[in-house]
């Protein structure tokens, strides 16, 4: 004898589709949050921004900084130029046999005053005998948040 033949609405796989379909409505008798679940709390927005402060605080500190970092290596990198545009003027002046130029001169670039000082052994007031050397040292200093020197040395022959 065959078994009696009942019909089910959610046998086969149009059945498990429905299923599947009906799990994926949301509820709307479920999905509605309670009362006190509706936004953020007074304590969670502080949290919130004193955080937000923090962080923006530490953010811009080190912006400053690099800020601060950028204009002194600016200002050390146009001192080496001008010592070594000291360094080569010198040289031009020490082919042509003549007495060099060992005076301290003041140089003013994007309002930064630069004091160039040669300094030279033996003097630059004394003639070098022929075959000899004279060393050179060239201090370029500035003032910024402190007072800043570069120094360029060098051997010129005589």
């Amino acid at each position: 004898m065959n078994p009696p033949m009942t019909t089910r609405s959610g046998a086969g796989p149009v059945g498990a589709l429905l299923r599947r379909l009906r799990a994926d409505e949301p509820n709307h008798r479920t999905s509605r949050s309670p009362a006190g679940d509706d936004g953020f709390t007074m304590a969670e927005v502080v949290v919130s921004i004193a955080l937000f402060t923090v962080v923006s605080f530490a953010v811009m500190m080190a912006l400053a900084t690099l800020v601060k970092l950028t204009g002194v290596t600016q200002n050390r990198v146009a001192a080496s130029n001008l010592a070594r545009q000291e360094v080569e003027k010198l040289r031009g002046q020490n082919s042509t046999l003549s007495l060099l130029d060992a005076d301290a001169s003041t140089v003013a670039l994007k309002g930064t005053s630069f004091t160039i000082t040669p300094v030279m052994t033996p003097a630059a007031n004394v003639t070098c005998a022929p075959g000899a050397s004279r060393n050179v040292t060239v201090k370029v200093s500035w003032k910024d948040s402190s007072i800043r020197t570069v120094r360029y040395d060098t051997v010129l022959s005589c």
